[in-house]
């Protein structure tokens, strides 16, 4: 009995120590490749085309702010950064801006999920919306490795 229970808090410890949030809890930043596909749409917006880039990722503890370098036009060009945190293996970041002269706004937001230290995948979704009333949204699947 005694043995079994060294056995079983040793397996316990070792799942624990190669757990995803764990991996995740050391610094994200740096220079990251992406990758985006399956794109779809909602409403009058054009859709969305596949895509890949550099990216490049700060962090100062649960604070994140993820860059657009390469692979992706960004009007006005503060929609390349976005802001937010990681919370063990999950990073949710956001952008909002008014967009044109007319007053019409989009708001964007991905989501990750940390797979290791250099992987990640996830969804982009961004909406746009019109003081007249009309609204669409657009969003992707988001890959991202280094």
């Amino acid at each position: 009995m005694r043995q079994s229970r060294f056995w079983s808090r040793t397996l316990a410890a070792v799942a624990l120590l190669a757990s995803p949030a764990l991996v995740v809890a050391a610094d994200m930043s740096g220079d990251w490749s992406y990758e985006t596909s399956e794109s779809w749409n909602k409403g009058p917006c054009p859709m969305g085309k596949s895509g890949s880039g550099k990216i490049e990722i700060t962090q100062d503890g649960d604070e994140v702010t993820l860059v657009f370098v390469s692979g992706r036009k960004c009007r006005p060009t503060s929609m390349c950064t976005f802001d937010g945190t990681l919370s063990g293996d999950k990073l949710v970041v956001s952008n909002a801006a008014k967009v044109d002269d007319e007053g019409g706004a989009v708001k964007n937001e991905i989501t990750l999920t940390f797979s290791g230290a250099d992987a990640a995948s996830g969804t982009s979704e961004s909406s746009y919306t019109h003081p007249g009333g009309m609204e669409c949204r657009w969003g992707s699947k988001v890959k991202l490795t280094r």
